[in-house]
């Protein structure tokens, strides 16, 4: 087998319109990513932009000062995996640029969503993805598969000093907070498959250290064969221990989806270099499962591009806008 990680300085260089390339990509800073579909429809993922002044961003990826909805090449569907402010903190500049944008999301999510970022949920579409759900828009059809967030510490929102945050000044328990507080961790992963038959697999839920998590949904992943997987690299897939990672499971499970290629999320806690050596030890296990995936570590605020020749060899490129 020969599954690589791309070098970015090698990579080849087309123009922005190259008909060649079915879809382009740019991350832009923790899960914010966005697609370009060859007919010039643009799906915006969980638009939120590093905060440099935030712990809860190891590495500084924010790559501009501008608006989001200024940033982003256009939103004509907008994909919200859940309702944590780091997937959801930008969303309302984003519609103020673009309100007539589709809004994908978990249907039990929307109350955390319009609380928190202060949207008008009657002035904009919102679309309430169910657990097993299918949307088609102009040139691109998604498919949605609801799953939770990770295992994290342990907290009881009913006890001790956290208790507190959901109940009224009598002690009594407030339901619309409980409700919000439970349902922001609903979360979903999804199936994006373009009208040129260029397919993505977006798998937002983590990857436990001992090889478990919320992966039981298998015949949404398993033998996938996406053209594009994406793969969600926050710390609890690796136990914490970010700066030393077990990849063992995590590659034993990219290599299960059986991806052409491959490119991490959520990777604003690690360096371009970590990312790459993960994404070694990765290919590593692919090889090993005898499955042939390429990685690739996007800089943040860069466009790149994916073709598939007749064969259904998938490449990557640089794009020039």
């Amino acid at each position: 087998m020969t599954s690589k990680v791309f070098d970015r300085k090698t990579l080849p260089v087309k123009q922005w319109d190259d008909p060649s390339v079915l879809v382009k990509l740019r991350w832009s800073g923790v899960n914010f990513y966005e697609f370009v579909l060859p007919n010039g429809k643009t799906i915006v993922m969980d638009p939120y932009f590093d905060d440099p002044n935030d712990a809860h961003n190891e590495y500084k990826y924010t790559p501009t000062d501008l608006p989001a909805g200024e940033w982003v090449n256009g939103a004509d569907v907008i994909l919200l995996t859940h309702g944590h402010f780091d997937h959801t903190g930008n969303l309302a500049e984003v519609l103020e640029k673009y309100p007539l944008a589709q809004i994908i999301i978990p249907e039990h999510t929307i109350p955390s969503v319009i609380v928190d970022q202060n949207v008008d949920y009657f002035s904009h579409y919102f679309t309430e993805a169910g657990a097993h759900d299918k949307f088609e828009f102009d040139g691109v059809t998604i498919e949605t598969c609801r799953s939770n967030h990770n295992v994290g510490r342990a907290v009881n929102p009913l006890a001790g000093a956290s208790g507190k945050l959901y109940q009224d000044a009598e002690g009594n328990v407030d339901f619309f907070k409980l409700w919000k507080w439970v349902y922001e961790r609903e979360l979903m992963n999804v199936k994006i498959t373009t009208d040129e038959g260029f397919t993505i697999l977006l798998w937002n839920s983590q990857m436990g250290p001992d090889g478990r998590g919320f992966e039981t949904r298998k015949y949404f992943y398993r033998d996938a064969k996406p053209d594009l997987f994406m793969y969600q690299v926050a710390g609890a897939s690796f136990g914490g221990n970010r700066r030393n990672p077990d990849c063992g499971p995590m590659g034993r499970f990219i290599a299960e989806v059986h991806a052409k290629t491959a490119v991490p999320e959520h990777q604003q806690h690690f360096s371009y270099e970590e990312l790459d050596r993960m994404a070694e030890q990765f290919a590593a296990h692919c090889d090993e499962a005898g499955q042939e995936t390429t990685f690739l570590t996007p800089e943040t605020g860069v466009w790149y591009g994916y073709t598939k020749d007749a064969e259904g060899n998938v490449g990557v490129c640089l794009i020039e806008k």
